[in-house]
């Protein structure tokens, strides 16, 4: 598997832990985000298909990265989303960075009734056709995701988004190929593509890699002749395929 910790929030979760923690007891957001700061507050920054703190954490961390990446890092230091992260955590008062949260949480609840979602119940990693442009539907299988962009500090990468028609998530730019080599007397190689080998909905090999991909489990690569002539399903020769 992969390592699914995300750093990014390493530093914005305590920050508006403390900025909750500030605020009056009389102030409606002090009751209104009891629950859900609790939850971030527990997190272990680790994104997986069964946690709902991930999802709180990437819906509000989405609202509050326009003024993040506005934010001035001080002189000296590098301007990388990284230091701005760590400045805007350092800098943000109370109302940038609860008000967004609370924004999330009405989002959340407005789109699937509950704010309380599993990421993986609204993350999904969907193929349904061969288009170099991405169609997705909620109504149509998909797989649950617990990967996250690279923005929040995963790599392999998974980027995703809803789209018009849908209230669910779909991937849409990321690590497609990952491929991992050993060298030595006998190279040795394992890979993993996102989704399947070929373009045609029709075909065996269009998504037989979708759960593999989602899992992070990768399959070997046969690279060696013998090895290829040993798996290979059928054999023949260009033009004289028998169908």
């Amino acid at each position: 598997g992969y390592d699914t910790y995300l750093m990014a929030f390493e530093s914005l979760i305590p920050a508006i832990v403390r900025a909750y923690n500030g605020l009056p007891d009389g102030d409606s957001l002090k009751s209104g985000l009891k629950e859900p700061v609790k939850m971030l507050s527990q997190w272990n920054f680790h994104s997986s298909v069964n946690s709902v703190a991930t999802t709180l954490a990437i819906y509000w961390g989405e609202k509050i990265m326009p003024r993040v990446y506005r934010t001035k890092v001080r002189q000296g230091e590098d301007n990388s989303t990284v230091n701005k992260t760590l400045a805007f955590a350092s800098t943000a008062d109370a109302s940038q960075l609860l008000l967004p949260l609370l924004a999330t949480v009405r989002e959340l609840e407005m789109k699937f009734g509950s704010w309380k979602m599993p990421w993986g119940e609204v993350n999904r990693f969907q193929r349904i056709s061969g288009d170099i442009e991405n169609h997705f539907d909620d109504n149509k299988s998909s797989i649950p995701v617990g990967f996250a962009s690279s923005v929040w500090g995963m790599l392999p990468s998974y980027s995703s988004r809803a789209f018009p028609g849908t209230v669910k998530r779909y991937g849409v730019n990321g690590n497609s190929f990952v491929c991992a080599v050993e060298f030595g007397q006998k190279v040795k190689a394992k890979s993993l593509l996102a989704g399947g080998e070929s373009g045609n909905p029709a075909s065996p090999h269009f998504f037989d890699q979708g759960e593999m991909y989602a899992q992070g489990q990768f399959k070997e690569v046969w690279f060696y002749k013998e090895d290829v002539m040993n798996h290979a399903r059928e054999q023949y020769n260009p033009g004289e395929r028998k169908r």
